[in-house]
């Protein structure tokens, strides 16, 4: 069975999307909204929420995107 990463980056967009509609600069933490939104929704240890966070999550989709459009095959 081959390994497609595509669905792992769109969860973790949907954290990530979560996260940019709560969040409040100099108001709200990670952990506050980690916390309240994130865990209820989504079980993750906090370590792995962070790692979600320090991940360039929009620009691997659209690297996922652009290489699976260059290896479609025309028929």
């Amino acid at each position: 069975m081959a390994y497609c990463p595509k669905n792992k980056l769109l969860f973790y967009k949907k954290v990530v999307d979560l996260v940019n509609k709560h969040f409040i600069p100099d108001i709200t933490t990670y952990a506050g909204i980690w916390r309240r939104y994130i865990k209820p929704a989504y079980p993750m240890s906090y370590r792995t929420f962070m790692k979600i966070m320090a991940m360039p999550v929009d620009r691997m989709l659209k690297e996922l995107e652009e290489e699976e459009n260059t290896n479609v095959e025309p028929k």
